[in-house]
This record gives structure tokens, C-alpha cells and sequence, in this order.
């Protein structure tokens, strides 16, 4: 079978460039660059543009820069709406990805993820002006004036976190009520002294949920202590929460019957350290996060916390301003139904006998 030009290959590779919307954030280059970018000489990388050309993909303007045909838009319907998140290994933001990618399949518009590293980066900017459409996951400390501007005038959306005070729409994935729900939880197992563990780097939702621990604590007049250890920005906070709770453990500084973390990867740190050093999870110390994370279900013990909700109606909601020429319409806040609470084997009822390496006050 003979093999196929190579001209027809540079063509695949810009149109499937087009489809997955690289474009949508840097313009087409020119025939030098293409050439560069897959290997091939100038001339066939200009032979390539010119078939592309003749195709109506691609239309060169009067100053001569390369640009998406308007009817090769309606026929291939490229990537129009882009997911800004977090350059940082996270299970809990491949979930979110995933379910705003799988929304917009079944929707049947494109998604064009990209990753960013701080506020200040060209591309958080560029994908507001120029996309349909920008879902942030924010990160870090909080947003910069002159951005939150920028997003105003566009059409931005905050997935997990809340600056509609900043005027932008935001989905909130956890209310106040839910995050109370796991308390609650473990007070109706009867635990009275709860303390609270974060290694997550601080942001304002990190904020929100040691803020919610402290005001249920108070209403409930219930014990605890704030463990707080932020892991550096682009880091695991598994670790930390592993090397944080070894030493009050090991220094005996624990005195609760149970313990919530503000994430999951800080619960499993914390389990891990209970386990070497053959304290019972579950039993001798209950631990807990605000949410899960798959596969917390299946760890021994599984994992008790809040399961990520069903965003459904909020992602529609967003996609019909975003796709449309209307202006946003209602609450800036917005909420997902409740989600469930996964009472898994990491929490029970906090027993008189505990184990010796902990300091739990009868």
C-alpha cells in the first residue's frame, strides 16, 4: 500500500489542529512555521495550505495571515468554548474536566481544555476574548482586579469557587449546608471533639470551608483544632497530610475522636500515617473529607465525605448564555443539586479504648 503524501499529512494535522480548537487561542502560522512544527520542507508545507485554501479550510486575509474558512466552521464545528484549569496532577480536577468535557458531547459543542500555572499568564486572558465562552477553575490566591474586569466583559464562568461578589458567574460545588452534612455526620456517630486538617494550599474556598468548620463548632459547642499546613503551590498535599499527621502522632498531639480534612488527598495521608502506625481508621480515630474523590469508595476503608454532585442544570445554564447572543440572566451564584454523602468505613463511633499512640481524652 503506498504511503500517503506528505503534504496530505501536514493537511491532517492542521485540520484535526482546527477541530481540537489549538487555534482558538494562537493564530494559524504562516508555511515557514507549519514546516517547522511537523518536519517537512517549506515547499510542502505551502503545497498543504494552498490544497487547504482550494478546500475552503483555511482563508488568507489581504495582509496575508492564514485564518479558519467560515464554512469549514459550520461544517467541522471546531473547539468554541475552553476549560481553564490548574497545571497540577489532581484526581479531583480530572473529574471536573471530565464531566464538563462529557457535558459538552452530549450537548454537542466543543471543549478546548487548557492548563495554566498563574493569573497572569497570556492564555487565562486570551481565552476570555477570544472563545464563546471560558470556564475557570481557579487556583492560588485570588484573582487579580484587572482580570476579573476582563471577564466581566466576557463570557467567563468560576467552576468550584464563588467570586460573584467580583460580578462573574460562579458554581459552587458544595454549599454551606452540605459541608455541615459531614459534620453533622460524625456528631450523630458522637464525636465531640473534631479537629480539622488542611494541607490543600490556601484559596478562597479553602478559606470558606475552615470558616464553615469553625462557625458549626460553635453552634454545636463542640472541640477541635486547626492543623493547617499548606502544601506549596503545584504540589501533593498527600504528603504533607502524611508527614503532618506522623508527627502528632507520633508527638501524641491528637486528642480528637475524629478528624475532616478541607480535601481527600489530605484524608489519605492522614490514613496512611494511622495505618503504620497500627492505629484503626474508623475505630480509633475517625477521618473524614469535606469531598471525595474517586476511588476513595474502594480504599480500606473507604473514604466518608461528599460525592462530587450532578452539574447537569448549572453546565446548561451556562452553555445557553455562552452560545447565544443573550446577556447572563439571574443569581451569579449558582449550586448544583445537593449531593450525597458517602458514609464510608473511615468514620464510626468514637470508642472508649483508644489506642495508645494517640492522646484522645475520655
Amino acid at each position: 500500500m503506498p504511503s500517503q503524501p506528505k503534504f496530505t499529512e501536514v493537511m491532517t494535522v492542521i485540520e484535526r489542529r482546527i477541530r481540537e480548537g489549538d487555534y482558538l487561542l494562537d493564530s494559524i502560522p504562516g508555511e515557514r512555521k507549519i514546516a517547522e512544527e511537523t518536519g517537512v520542507s517549506y515547499m510542502t508545507a505551502r503545497r498543504a495550505v494552498l490544497k487547504l485554501i482550494d478546500d475552503k479550510v483555511l482563508i488568507r486575509d489581504t495582509s496575508g495571515s492564514l485564518g479558519i474558512h467560515p464554512s469549514y466552521v459550520k461544517r467541522a464545528k471546531p473547539a468554541e468554548v475552553v476549560l481553564l484549569y490548574p497545571a497540577y496532577p489532581s484526581t479531583y480536577l480530572t473529574q471536573l474536566r471530565g464531566l464538563v468535557s462529557d457535558f459538552a458531547e452530549k450537548r454537542g459543542f466543543r471543549l478546548r481544555p487548557v492548563q495554566f500555572v498563574h493569573w497572569d499568564e497570556r492564555t487565562v486572558l486570551e481565552a476570555a476574548e477570544q472563545a464563546r465562552g471560558t470556564f475557570v477553575i481557579p487556583h492560588g490566591s485570588g484573582m487579580p482586579s484587572r482580570l476579573a474586569d476582563v471577564y466581566r466583559e466576557n463570557k467567563v464562568v468560576i467552576l468550584d469557587g464563588d467570586f460573584s461578589t467580583k460580578g462573574l458567574p460562579s458554581i459552587r460545588l458544595f454549599s454551606d449546608s452540605c459541608v455541615e452534612e459531614v459534620l453533622e455526620h460524625l456528631y450523630r456517630l458522637g464525636h465531640r471533639k473534631i479537629d480539622c486538617v488542611n494541607t490543600q494550599n490556601r484559596n478562597p474556598e479553602i478559606e470558606r470551608r475552615i470558616d464553615i468548620w469553625e462557625r458549626w463548632l460553635a453552634k454545636r459547642n463542640v472541640q477541635g483544632q486547626l492543623w493547617d499546613k499548606p502544601a506549596p503551590e503545584f504540589t501533593d498535599p498527600t504528603i504533607v497530610s502524611y508527614n503532618l499527621t506522623a508527627r502528632l502522632i507520633d508527638e501524641h498531639k491528637i486528642s480528637s475522636t475524629a478528624m475532616i480534612s478541607t480535601t481527600c488527598p489530605a484524608a489519605i495521608g492522614m490514613m496512611r500515617a494511622c495505618w503504620e502506625r497500627d492505629i484503626r481508621v474508623g475505630k480509633d480515630l475517625s477521618v473524614c473529607a469535606v469531598n471525595i474523590e474517586p476511588p476513595a469508595e474502594f480504599f480500606c476503608p473507604s473514604i466518608t465525605g461528599l460525592k462530587l454532585p450532578d452539574l447537569a442544570n448549572v453546565l446548561e445554564k451556562c452553555a445557553d448564555w455562552m452560545l447565544s447572543s443573550k446577556s447572563y440572566q439571574g443569581s451569579l451564584l449558582l449550586e448544583p443539586n445537593e449531593p450525597a454523602l458517602f458514609e464510608g468505613e473511615s468514620t464510626g463511633r468514637p470508642i472508649r479504648k483508644s489506642s495508645s499512640r494517640l492522646a484522645i481524652q475520655e
